[in-house]
């Protein structure tokens, strides 16, 4: 009976245990509106001060939290710093991200009205949101994201490369495995990849298709295009989504259908198994509920680590 008893005991530790994790890990909206009421506006008023200087702001945050999520999920982890130079900002992949001076402007004042009360995973997050609400125009379009992301402790370059979807891979099955290992869609590959429609890319990043004129997956036009563009300069940067840089639209999946896309993982989505969604997501009402859903579903990735708010984004607590 004392045996039984003390089993029963372990037992009930180890479900109350796992309950505290379940719910530290909860997402809720309105996470802060009772430790710190002013955290999401103070992170949408950084991003739009960015965006007002530096319009390629949006597309960077977005691409930020993308790199941040599917890497031991959403616990801002590529933004951590180390001696070393090997955490995951350092990886070849993550080596041009930027909008990292943004998070910590906002973590800063954050921290100055909310002491250690709200994580840089949760402000990645945020600013992602009101990334996509600034590229829009108007700011009236804000889907809601909820909090309570913990920060994570563990930043490796080696994970980074791992797990991050190569943009040099044309096999859209291939790719799609690097979500479904997230336990993510086909379709949120295909609806995410939609945030492509902001930005910009280096030359040095695709100029090997501009030496393929056998590249099916690359309008002949567009390429003799991209070759004046670049010409011959690894450094030149040419829009992500022709003739839309900096407007959070879906001209993206007109420009994947007519194969003018620079990325073979952008090229890869013109495939029998997946043109029938890009259709679709030409629709603008289609494509921002989808990406909305999406967004949702990539920005719940979590580890079972559950980790703590850091006072720097840059450095772990201790």
């Amino acid at each position: 009976m004392a045996m039984r008893g003390m089993l029963v005991a372990v037992v009930s530790a180890l479900l109350l245990q796992a309950a505290c994790v379940a719910e530290a890990q909860t997402l809720k909206l309105g996470y802060y509106s009772q430790t710190c009421p002013s955290a999401e506006s103070i992170v949408f008023d950084e991003v739009q001060k960015a965006s007002n200087i530096d319009k390629r702001t949006p597309a960077a945050l977005l691409r930020l939290h993308f790199h941040d999520c599917f890497v031991n999920g959403c616990d801002a982890s590529v933004l951590l710093e180390s001696s070393d130079n090997q955490a995951e900002k350092n990886a070849a992949p993550n080596q041009s991200l930027r909008g990292y001076d943004v998070i910590n402007k906002a973590k800063a004042r954050i921290e100055a009205v909310c002491k250690q009360r709200v994580s840089c995973a949760d402000i990645l997050a945020y600013a992602a949101r009101d990334s996509v609400r600034i590229a829009t125009g108007g700011y009236n379009y804000n889907y809601k994201v909820p909090g309570g992301r913990p920060d994570g402790t563990v930043s490796k370059a080696s994970m980074a490369l791992a797990n991050l979807p190569p943009h040099n891979q044309r096999n859209v099955q291939m790719l799609a495995k690097s979500f479904t290992n997230k336990n993510l869609t086909m379709d949120d590959l295909i609806v995410l990849s939609g945030a492509h429609t902001l930005g910009v890319s280096r030359c040095g990043t695709f100029q090997y298709r501009l030496m393929n004129d056998q590249d099916k997956g690359m309008n002949a036009t567009f390429r003799n295009d991209l070759r004046r563009q670049c010409n011959y300069n690894a450094n030149n940067v040419v829009p992500l989504d022709a003739g839309s840089t900096y407007a959070f639209d879906t001209s993206y999946y007109a420009n994947v259908l007519a194969n003018k896309t620079v990325l073979e993982s952008d090229a890869a989505l013109n495939s029998p198994s997946t043109v029938a969604r890009v259709r679709q997501l030409k629709d603008p009402y289609t494509f921002i509920r989808s990406f909305e859903a999406a967004m949702g579903r990539m920005g719940a990735l979590r580890t079972s680590n559950p980790g703590k708010v850091r006072d720097y984004c840059w450095k772990v607590r201790t």
